[in-house]
């Protein structure tokens, strides 16, 4: 059977209030990495690693688009982690 993994299954949208940040290790050249942005909505994103079959992963806006944290890692660096918080 194929793998489904990272297949998104599922969305809904945010709260209104939440962001993003993109975090770095120390060390980490950061150049060019767009900082993170507004959260906009929840995916269910399949991963055969993960307990249930599936995570939920946030959607957010940088750099003019909308981001999924691996497709983020994909484009700027797999060492980069993605927090969710309350807008400041």
């Amino acid at each position: 059977m194929a793998s489904s993994d990272g297949l998104i299954q599922g969305m809904i949208p945010a709260l209104p209030g939440l962001r993003v940040d993109v975090t770095a290790p120390p060390g980490t050249l950061t150049e060019g990495v767009p900082g993170g942005g507004v959260l906009v909505s929840w995916v269910l994103v399949a991963d055969d690693e993960s307990t249930g079959g599936a995570r939920v992963d946030p959607v957010f806006l940088s750099a003019g688009r909308a981001w999924t944290p691996d497709q983020f890692r994909a484009t700027y660096g797999q060492q980069l982690g993605v927090q969710v918080g309350r807008e400041r």
